[in-house]
């Protein structure tokens, strides 16, 4: 008997869906614009999270030129992200697809003729 309930332990500890891991990135900020919140989904999920801001930056903007780390939950294996960014003095977020945060570190994220475009390093 067991036996049965060691087993059937194993199995449903085998069973378990994978914890999300903490992951970060650096966005640098090429918009030209303040930044004003940050919001991770896994690429094509819609599925929006804001970024876990350490709790001494409270509200920080992010001005035109600065660095930012994104701290976000790694979902499993998958490494495409959408980035969605809202900007000071306009509440319409801005959407950059598939971002590969296992691919790179450092994403130049930016507007060119107000289309969003991001180049990893």
């Amino acid at each position: 008997m067991r036996f049965k309930l060691l087993v059937a332990a194993i199995a449903m500890a085998g069973a378990t869906p994978a914890l999300a891991e903490n992951w970060d990135f650096v966005l640098v900020n090429k918009t030209g614009k303040t930044i004003t919140m940050v919001e991770v989904a896994v690429a094509g999920s819609g599925e929006w999270k804001k970024d876990k801001r350490d709790e001494d930056m409270g509200d920080r903007k992010i001005k035109p030129g600065d660095d930012y780390t994104v701290h976000f939950d790694k979902d499993g294996k998958v490494c495409k992200y959408d980035v969605r960014m809202t900007f000071e003095g306009d509440d319409t977020p801005v959407i950059w697809a598939g971002f590969d945060a296992c691919k790179f570190a450092f994403g130049d994220f930016a507007l060119t003729n107000g289309v969003p475009t991001v180049k990893g390093t």
